[in-house]
């Protein structure tokens, strides 16, 4: 081997260049393998193979199987280069190159693309030296992912058996390139090695392995599972785009990042259970356990159990992107109460996830099947325990303005943060505060809440405020119409009350009436004795007196007289055919009178107006 062969020149400049290359010098050969990480992630869509047997009504049924699913991966396996040097080169003949990857990623055809490019360069440079100007061609392609994205299909296209290898490879990739590097923590400011730090998935962000247990432990223990996000104070107030967001998202974390940052087992799954009962109250289309003692969430394929394995958990996994983010402040998208879609027969059918009960979402009883009519059941018909609930939540907390979650104050300041949406806001009169400077409200004249900001400073436990200024907004309207209520319901009590001392009132009127007419018919006989008498009369005559009315007689008229007016000025509205009895009653006994004094004649029998037939004789 000549010292001055211009392959052993080139090969040495390039070991220099390149120290993880590999130089055969007794063949002239060389093999180096070049990273391939594309600047933006390459998306690679991985497909089924073309099998004939496989179609797509056998991906839907086999759980596993997909029709293509696409993946951005930020590195991809290696590519290797060997490049052997004939005798003949520079001069004379061209590199011989071959290029080859592991995992077969790279089609072919760009294959022999990238190593046909080798010739065009020696024939470029006028048959010099080319072996570095041709690996920092490769190296350019490999930063632009070899322009796959610029193909038909815009993406690369892999088969689906492809995915698992690429996508792990991608991870251990981008995990020992991480571990490699130092970083500041964003908590304490404190540089750390990689190896000691943790990089979130969504946005980038880095902190410390320490500072992100100590935090994330805390909040699951207080049970703030809003507080479960990125701890940058800047995350989320920017799009992917650059531009500004008008609301800062707020995305929880995955159960799965928890677990890389060594959390334990057992606080992940309680702040994946908490966040799943999270999700289930603020949903008003959950449906829950009529069984007082249970009162579970009923089964929905919105919210499946937590499986076993929390890395495996994906249940609303979409769903919290969008939910948890920027919409109006924490509060869900879905906003829909069961009352607007009307319930269809076959999905009246509803299991407790707890005590297994199956019952009807629409009268909350037993299951009835599905032919059986029902009817909802009345929201008045509250529990024990949900009545107790409710008025312990009416008299001792506030509303928030945006969420209207309930809120009390156990100790501190009239400044609140609602722990749902995070909206600031006074404790007494329900305002929406500035986040910047929250208590302008408290010293700005003319303020309802002016110089209030420590009123009920040792906690809210239903009591009135100490300058008996009481509480306005949202609790003063409910208070004040809890008020209302309360004046109506004595009203109604007290109305009652003398309705019925007026019906008792009224019945011993009718009572003592009736005993006075009994005794007044014991004095006067009935007409058949009183026409034999008469008769009697005839056949003996004598003179005839007038019968005068003993003073018991008068007394009793006198008394029945009285009950009638007392009767008539208490009932005013009375029944016509009350009024119409006592009419006949005096017509009978007036025709009675006469008969007695034989003066019959004159009266008028359509006084008694028997053709209605209503006349009955007592």
């Amino acid at each position: 081997m000549a010292e001055d062969d211009e392959r052993v020149e080139e090969l040495g400049a390039l070991e220099a260049i390149f120290p993880e290359l590999k130089v055969d010098h007794h063949h002239f050969s060389a093999t180096l393998e070049l990273a391939v990480s594309p600047t933006e992630p390459l998306l690679v869509r991985f497909v089924p193979q073309n099998d004939s047997k496989f179609t797509y009504a056998k991906a839907c049924l086999i759980g596993s199987a997909y029709i293509e699913r696409d993946v951005a991966l930020s590195h991809l396996p290696p590519l290797t280069l060997t490049v052997t040097l004939p005798e003949g080169y520079p001069a004379n003949e061209s590199a011989k190159v071959h290029l080859t990857t592991t995992q077969a990623w790279l089609p072919s055809g760009k294959l022999r693309e990238l190593e046909s490019e080798a010739n065009k360069l020696w024939e470029e440079y006028g048959h010099c030296q080319i072996l570095y100007t041709y690996v920092d061609h490769l190296q350019q392609a490999a930063e632009r992912g070899f322009d796959l994205d610029q193909s038909v299909d815009g993406c690369l296209v892999l088969p689906a058996t492809a995915e698992k290898d690429l996508v792990a490879f991608d991870a251990t990739t981008k995990l020992a390139t991480f571990n490699a590097g130092t970083y500041d923590c964003g908590i304490c400011l404190e540089p750390k090695k990689g190896v000691s730090c943790y990089e979130m998935r969504r946005c980038g962000h880095v902190f410390c392995l320490q500072c992100l247990q100590d935090f994330y432990n805390n909040a699951i223990t207080e049970g703030d599972v809003v507080g479960m996000r990125c701890l940058d104070p800047g995350c989320g107030k920017e799009a992917g785009d650059g531009r500004k967001r008008k609301r800062k998202t707020e995305r929880t974390l995955h159960p799965r990042e928890l677990l890389a940052m060594g959390i334990e087992e057992a606080k992940v799954r309680r702040y994946v259970e908490m966040k799943r009962k999270k999700k289930l109250e603020t949903d008003k289309n959950t449906v829950w356990c009529p069984r007082t003692w249970c009162q579970g969430p009923a089964k929905s394929a919105s919210y499946p159990p937590i499986p076993s394995d929390l890395a495996a958990y994906v249940a609303d996994e979409a769903l919290s992107d969008e939910s948890d983010t920027e919409t109006t402040a924490g509060i869900p998208l879905k906003d829909s109460t069961a009352k607007d879609v009307a319930i269809v027969s076959a999905d009246r059918l509803a299991v407790c996830e707890k005590c297994t009960l199956a019952f009807c979402r629409v009268c909350y009883r037993g299951w009835h099947g599905d032919f059986a009519r029902c009817y909802p059941r009345d929201p008045n018909e509250l529990s024990v325990e949900e009545k107790a609930s409710y008025e312990y939540i009416r008299m001792n907390t506030s509303p928030c303005p945006t969420c209207s979650s309930p809120t009390q104050k156990t100790m501190g300041c009239n400044h609140m943060k609602c722990f749902q949406c995070n909206t600031h806001f006074c404790y007494l009169c329900g305002a929406w505060l500035d986040g910047d400077n929250p208590y302008i409200h408290f010293n700005k004249q003319g303020s309802p809440c002016f110089q209030r900001l420590w009123e009920l400073e040792e906690g809210d436990e239903g009591q009135v405020p100490g300058d008996q200024r009481g509480f306005a907004g949202a609790r003063g309207w409910e208070q004040l119409a809890l008020e209302v209520a309360r004046e109506a319901d004595v009203r109604e009590a007290q109305a009652a009350a003398e309705a019925a001392g007026n019906e008792v009132q009224e019945v011993d009127n009718d009572r003592a009436i009736e005993q006075a007419i009994d005794h007044m018919v014991a004095w006067n006989p009935p007409i058949a004795v009183a026409m034999a008498q008469i008769h009697l009369d005839e056949q003996q005559p004598q003179e005839e007196q007038p019968r005068q009315r003993s003073s018991d007689e008068d007394a009793i008229h006198s008394r029945l007289d009285r009950l009638r007016l007392e009767s008539r000025r208490r009932r005013p509205a009375a029944a016509a055919g009350q009024d119409e009895d006592e009419r006949q009653q005096a017509e009978l006994q007036r025709f009675l009178q006469l008969a007695e004094r034989d003066e019959e004649d004159g009266w008028d029998s359509d006084e008694l107006d028997d053709d209605d037939g209503r006349f009955v004789i007592r």
